[in-house]
């Protein structure tokens, strides 16, 4: 089964990463990781132990190669190591092409016409107020997807969906290299509390009136909001 291991990053090489520049991460072997894993990455303000802190920004990166060694496996000597150092080379290959993702939102209104919001954490928009969502995945269908991510974030199981929203969503683009074409579908809400399932992304669920949202929504669902508001799609 794959696992999540979390490292700290500079903020210079976390935004070599975000900016596509960055493809590698060279990292004392001393835990385990495997192809398949997911390396979360935390940004911190320095190397300093004793005054460094988070930035708040993470980046969630899966394996797909991995070579582990000791210098005295390597084929140069010791001493030309210690006194040339060791570069990293890395290739660019046609796919390092970047391309938008697909993001669904999920609008759930219960008996008084409130909507459910989650507050984020730990990945782009945290601190942000967002509908249940997320990737759609291979071989799923806008609706099985939205499903599915409410279920997994939630616990809630929603049902006869409808399409509301077609977005472009941009805001997070020269934060974190995120670009999103964001799909909003309404789901009927039969009953039930919502807990968070995934506390790693989400701090907490809590019902709105559409009248009354905080200031701080999420840039899809702030979309889904204006887009079902002005009761257009797109």
């Amino acid at each position: 089964m794959s696992k999540k291991v979390i490292k700290k990053v500079l903020p210079e090489y976390f935004q070599d990463i975000v900016d596509g520049k960055k493809k590698y991460e060279l990292r004392l072997n001393d835990f385990d990781i495997d192809v398949g894993d997911t390396l979360v990455l935390e940004e911190w303000t320095s190397a300093d132990k004793e005054n460094r802190k988070p930035t708040g920004r993470v980046l969630e990166k899966e394996v797909n190669y991995l070579r582990k060694f000791k210098l005295q496996d390597l084929w140069w000597s010791l001493d030309d190591i210690k006194e040339k150092g060791i570069q990293i080379i890395s290739f660019k290959s046609k796919e390092d092409k970047k391309y938008p993702r697909l993001g669904i939102g999920v609008m759930i209104q219960n008996e008084k016409g409130e909507v459910l919001l989650g507050l984020r954490k730990g990945s782009h928009g945290s601190g942000e107020w967002s509908f249940p969502g997320g990737h759609l995945e291979m071989g799923e269908t806008i609706f099985e997807t939205a499903k599915r991510e409410t279920k997994e974030e939630t616990n809630l199981d929603i049902n006869n969906f409808e399409l509301i929203s077609v977005a472009d969503e941009m805001r997070y683009l020269k934060t974190d290299g995120k670009h999103y074409l964001n799909i909003g579908v309404k789901g009927l809400y039969e009953g039930g509390e919502a807990v968070v399932m995934e506390a790693d992304k989400c701090e907490k669920w809590k019902w709105f009136d559409l009248d009354n949202l905080p200031d701080t929504l999420f840039e899809g669902t702030e979309l889904i909001i204006k887009n079902f508001n002005a009761n257009r799609i797109y």
